[in-house]
């Protein structure tokens, strides 16, 4: 943290943005994995409450609930993969 705060300091924009673009390139591919993995397990919940509905407000209730957590978790995860796919082009961008 000091020595990204340091770089700041010392007008070097280069090195500055350097270690965003290693976490993202670290960090990228487990944290898409880690969304997916989270995302199946709450659709998983979200289908058995589905499946235990009884009144029809119930299952509206839960039907809506399933649907906008999937187009949620499939949100993230494109915008993760667009991160992903342009943080060489991000970085240019940022050293100007």
């Amino acid at each position: 943290m000091f020595e990204f705060l340091s770089l700041i300091a010392a007008n070097d924009a280069e090195g500055a943005v350097s270690p965003l673009y290693e976490a993202i390139t670290v960090m990228g591919p487990y944290a898409i994995g880690i969304v997916s993995a989270l995302g199946l397990i709450y659709a998983v919940i979200l289908g058995v409450k589905f499946s235990k509905a009884q009144g029809q407000e119930e299952v509206t209730a839960a039907k809506k609930q399933l649907v906008n957590a999937i187009i949620g978790v499939v949100a993230i995860i494109v915008l993760l993969s667009i991160l992903y796919a342009i943080r060489e082009p991000l970085i240019q961008w940022a050293n100007g």
